[in-house]
């Protein structure tokens, strides 16, 4: 029977995988749930499945080019098509009431300036055009004379090699310019979304007009460089023990402060069970026994099958399966590969294939195209192997399945989960708040779990308390709910270790601080070591050390780095503007710990430099600020949008 799967394995893996792309396309599909339900539903506006499914395809067309993506992927791709969706119909909206259009002279002007745009849309055409000329022509003549004949028809400024602006230009005023499809297309898209994108973002950032004297704040700011001492007592000298802070204190601090632990997503927390998916000692014996019959094929001189074939078909490394095996075109050292598989790699004459050799990556079936010896006396293989991974078999997995089932089964008829669990020998763990399309942060990625923490209310209610069998390459996992937060609460569970952490380092801080104080007097009587003109350190100048405080001499402008205080802290501005040269300051606290710092002197950039950061300051204002401005202005309308989500009608993640 292996036999006859290696002999029609095209055939057989071609069919093979059309039935599982059905099979997919099946169980990602809700059946009858989706007839009256659009996939999305955006101020009043409606998402259908079939546009949005297009855009789907069109992206992974486009940007993956055929690329196998992983349900992960899949997942991260139709949230983002979906909110591209939601930034379109706001937009849309948005144009139309403030009513943004492009203009004739702006379209002209969008064409013309943009002449490499437009080349590659042309030439991207032309290259289809071209392909289905060679798809249609019956002979090699027919083939040569209509490709002949297509290329003479082309603007003359796609074809040379040297680009010419002013026939481009000419031939922009030409209606053959727009009939061409992506000409058309370009054209729509400047029209509906990147000149009104480009005229909103004016009006947004309106408001942005920086002067010269706040650039040259700025820039005054960061060029002026100062000579710092700096005593620093860390936080992390003076831990506190965490049980100086109890529940109530922390209770009385979220009280306190509720407005600032706003949760801004619905979030749910899990207990699980789980069960890593491993390969039996059957699974192994089943994969050695299919990489000996592919090794019995190849060895029998009778049979028509090559090894540069069955890799192509059979082979799991994709790195090198499409390259018939070939692991590398030049010769490689023993050094690359792993032990057993140099072993056998090594052992091979030119043309020789090794029965299977087991490494950590699974059955290799090597075949060899001859060893050399480099200038330095190495010798080296070039090799082609056929890999099989030993991976758990599906009737592996269906019985780790049917133990998690048999828990459903019994929480479903009464038990604790926790108690079904234990039963069957499996820990229940607890995860941490999870949010729509999170994941359990040492499982990863779970197709499905997404849709049972956080079901569609137009869908049925399916899973009960507890979710159906979950599972990934590396596990299989039940789970049920036991806790969960609605957007806008103010949750004390969900913060309750960050309050406590926060409570914990304020009290290491001040007893920073406290101790810095202490030994004030001593920092203040500090001095930095002098040198001789060899530069040797002069031993009697060396202040003695200050246990748990660290002293240095920096150099630094306000935005850069300061021990104590980190990059850019404003607190570091307010301290230097306020403080006296050659003085030591009082004790301040950071984040860090405690600080005492004494700006010893200051030096100013040149006029010449400072002009010049200045008029570059305000043009990085314009540029810059208005486009941030746009991109929160964008993200708060999205925010602010009430948007229907209905993809778990149609995909289950």
């Amino acid at each position: 029977m292996l036999t006859w799967i290696n002999e029609k394995a095209k055939w057989v893996i071609v069919i093979f995988a059309a039935g599982i792309a059905v099979g997919l396309l099946a169980m990602d599909r809700v059946p009858n749930q989706t007839q009256s339900y659009p996939v999305g539903v955006i101020n009043d506006k409606k998402v259908y499945y079939t546009e949005f499914d297009s855009r789907i395809k069109m992206v992974v067309q486009n940007q993956y080019q055929g690329q196998h993506l992983e349900d992960e992927q899949y997942n991260q791709l139709r949230t983002e098509v979906f909110r591209s969706f939601v930034r379109q119909t706001l937009l849309g909206e948005m144009y139309d009431n403030a009513e943004l259009k492009a203009s004739v002279a702006e379209l002209k002007a969008e064409f013309k300036n943009n002449p490499d745009a437009v080349r590659a849309r042309l030439v991207q055409e032309a290259q289809q055009r071209l392909y289905m000329i060679q798809r249609q022509a019956t002979s090699q003549e027919e083939l040569q004379q209509r490709t002949q004949t297509y290329i003479a028809s082309l603007p003359k400024f796609l074809v040379d090699t040297t680009f010419n602006r002013a026939e481009f230009e000419a031939w922009l005023e030409t209606p053959a310019a727009f009939q061409w499809g992506v000409m058309l297309q370009y054209e729509d898209d400047l029209k509906n979304s990147i000149i009104p994108s480009r005229q909103l973002q004016v009006l947004v950032g309106a408001s942005v007009h920086p002067t010269t004297l706040e650039s040259s704040w700025n820039v005054d700011r960061r060029m002026t460089d100062y000579e710092l001492q700096v005593a620093v007592a860390s936080k992390g000298d003076f831990a506190v023990d965490e049980s100086t802070i109890d529940s109530a204190t922390i209770k009385g601090y979220f009280n306190a402060h509720k407005d600032s632990f706003f949760v801004a997503e619905d979030l749910v927390k899990l207990q699980y069970a789980v069960i890593p998916v491993v390969a039996t000692a059957g699974d192994e014996a089943k994969i050695k026994e299919y990489a000996m019959t592919i090794y019995y094929q190849l060895a029998d001189t009778s049979s028509a099958t090559n090894f540069e074939d069955m890799a192509r078909i059979s082979s799991e490394d994709p790195g090198s399966a499409e390259k018939g095996g070939l692991l590398s075109e030049d010769y490689i050292a023993r050094s690359a590969y792993v032990k057993e598989f140099s072993d056998a790699a090594w052992a091979l004459d030119s043309g020789a294939i090794s029965e299977p050799v087991r490494s950590q990556f699974g059955y290799h079936i090597i075949k060899s195209f001859g060893k050399k010896t480099d200038e330095s006396g190495v010798e080296m293989v070039k090799v082609a192997h056929i890999l099989l991974s030993v991976n758990a078999s599906s009737e592996t997995i269906d019985s780790l399945e049917k133990i998690l089932t048999g828990i459903k089964s019994d929480t479903d008829a009464g038990k604790e989960f926790v108690t079904a669990a234990k039963a069957r020998n499996l820990e229940v763990k607890t995860s941490e708040w999870i949010g729509r399309n999170g994941a359990i942060d040492e499982l990863g990625y779970l197709k499905g779990l997404s849709s049972y923490c956080f079901p569609n209310e137009n869908l049925r209610e399916e899973y009960g308390d507890v979710s159906p069998v979950l599972k990934n390459n590396k596990y299989v996992v039940i789970a049920n709910k036991v806790a969960s937060i609605n957007a806008g609460d103010r949750n004390l569970d969900l913060h309750y270790n960050a309050i406590k952490g926060s409570l914990l380092d304020a009290k290491s801080e001040k007893a920073a601080e406290a101790y810095l104080s202490s030994v004030s007097g001593k920092v203040k009587a500090w001095a930095p070591a002098k040198t001789d003109s060899t530069g040797a350190v002069d031993s009697a100048s060396v202040s003695p050390e200050i246990e748990k405080v660290s002293i240095s001499v920096q150099n630094a402008s306000v935005d850069g780095y300061v021990p104590g205080f980190g990059y850019s802290n404003p607190e570091l501005a307010k301290v230097i503007k306020n403080q006296k040269e050659g003085e030591w300051g009082p004790v301040l606290i950071t984040s860090q710990g405690a600080v005492m710092l004494k700006v010893v002197s200051k030096k100013s950039a040149d006029d010449e430099a400072v002009q010049k950061a200045v008029s570059e300051d305000k043009a990085n204002a314009n540029r810059f600020t208005a486009m941030s401005l746009f991109n929160d202005f964008v993200t708060n309308i999205e925010k602010a949008t009430p948007v229907v989500n209905n993809l778990d009608l149609f995909y289950k993640d």
